[in-house]
């Protein structure tokens, strides 16, 4: 928000932005709020990001191009990477039960 001085003497000026020409007033704050609107529109920018996200055929925000569908298969992988796990941990305690009700499988 610029702000000229059209007549000092008299306390005129003009608002750039909008050409708006007013009295200057001493009861009156003038805040500039263009730093506020940045934050707030870097703000939307990221939770645009963070709501595209949810839905696994669009890209990541800073990413190169041709990354789309990326969360789906990052999804399968950490499904097959826990599904291995837990299976295997099912194997093993029934490995155990085995050996333990039926001692003589060993020999």
């Amino acid at each position: 928000m610029d702000i000229v001085k059209i007549c000092p003497e008299l306390g005129i000026v003009m608002d750039v932005d909008s050409g708006l020409i007013a009295e200057v007033r001493e009861d009156i704050v003038m805040v500039d709020l263009n730093p506020v609107r940045e934050k707030v529109e870097e703000l939307e920018k990221l939770a645009k990001a963070f709501e595209n996200s949810l839905d696994p055929r669009n890209p990541p925000l800073k990413t190169y191009p041709g990354r789309e569908g990326v969360y789906s298969i990052g999804g399968i992988f950490q499904g097959v990477f826990f599904g291995f796990w837990i299976t295997m941990a099912i194997t093993l305690l029934v490995i155990i039960l085995l050996i333990t009700l039926y001692p003589n499988l060993l020999y």
